[in-house]
């Protein structure tokens, strides 16, 4: 009845190769993100993400440069929180499709709120 059932398992293969929790590091080259362990100090780097408009801005994306698989998606306040690894200077990076995106540092030994703007 349907001629897509060979496509699309192999789609799905392929999803599930790329979503695996091993698939960074399985590529030649690539070498996987170290993740916190038991014995890492953390922080909480929270802050709100604003359009040039000046409003909120849900659904950004924010994550640690160093460390894609540290991820927060703003809230309909347009505000985040990210738990990460205590360093001295935190290295982030907002994306949002269409709006542009925006790296930013933040003091990771004292971080105060962030008020990020897209694009700038």
């Amino acid at each position: 009845m349907f001629a897509f059932t060979r496509p699309l398992l192999t789609l799905f293969s392929i999803v599930s190769l790329l979503a695996g929790p091993a698939s960074a590091a399985s590529l030649p080259g690539a070498a996987a993100p170290a993740a916190p362990t038991e014995g890492t100090q953390l922080t909480m780097l929270t802050g709100t993400i604003l359009g040039a408009d000046g409003q909120p801005r849900p659904g950004v994306c924010v994550f640690l440069i160093a460390n894609r698989r540290l991820i927060a998606v703003t809230d309909a306040h347009g505000t985040f929180q990210l738990q990460v690894p205590v360093a001295p200077t935190q290295h982030l990076q907002a994306e949002y499709v269409g709006l542009g995106s925006t790296r930013f540092d933040i003091d990771g030994q004292h971080p105060a709120p962030a008020r990020i703007v897209l694009g700038q």
